[in-house]
């Protein structure tokens, strides 16, 4: 996990080599590097985030990139219900994030759960276990094909093949997708310190950090196939 962490943008840019755009049939223009790199390399990063079908805790059919991530603020996390280790301690301090998040910048961002036990974590079972820990609005617990999801944890640097269920536990992937902003935290830092960054994606907040993520690693998103 510390390796998936600490690649460089310039790494992700010479992987991702697609040029169809995400979730569509027709070809998106790509930006030019020269007059518009922001947009450019939102454009490539766009090409790691497949669109794979998820169900959420309501039973409710959703398209990653379509319904979860395209023109959203999101914190991502990866967990499982029976998990008893970090995840019921990740799930709480979480929560205390949204909280700070809906005082602050209300409806802007999203936080995205997605099972890695998806033949266990039914739509029932993930909707009993957001009640468990209260939950607010706006944050979605989802499950699918097992295949999908670890395709998804691929492309998105949180997968270590040596250990497939527990590396993803203390990691969330936060990310602004309209600008290609992402990069990854510790989910056990503090609610506050989790919460000023995201809110750095808001531009409601500026500091010392010149508007860039404070205290979290650079994501890598993979080539994956």
């Amino acid at each position: 996990m510390h390796k998936a962490t600490t690649a460089t943008m310039a790494v992700i840019l010479a992987a991702a080599t697609a040029g169809l755009a995400v979730g569509g049939k027709h070809r998106e223009r790509v930006p030019d590097p020269q007059t518009d790199f922001q947009a450019y390399t939102a454009y490539r990063l766009r090409q790691h985030l497949p669109n794979i079908e998820l169900i959420n805790q309501d039973g409710r059919k959703l398209r990653f990139y379509d319904d979860l991530i395209k023109s959203k603020i999101v914190v991502i996390q990866f967990m499982f219900t029976n998990c008893d280790q970090l995840c019921p301690m990740v799930t709480p301090n979480l929560v205390k994030v949204q909280r700070q998040l809906q005082e602050q910048a209300p409806g802007e961002v999203n936080i995205v759960s997605i099972s890695v036990d998806p033949d266990h974590d039914t739509p029932k079972a993930l909707k009993a276990y957001a009640a468990k820990f209260h939950v607010g609005p706006g944050w979605q617990f989802l499950t699918g094909r097992k295949s999908e999801i670890e395709r998804l944890r691929r492309e998105l640097g949180v997968f270590d093949p040596e250990n497939t269920t527990f590396e993803h536990m203390n990691v969330v992937t936060i990310g602004k997708e309209p600008t290609g902003q992402w990069f990854c935290m510790r989910a056990l830092n503090q609610p506050n310190v989790i919460a000023y960054n995201v809110l750095l994606l808001t531009n409601r907040m500026t500091g010392s950090t010149g508007g860039k993520p404070a205290s979290a690693a650079r994501l890598r998103l993979t080539a994956g196939k």
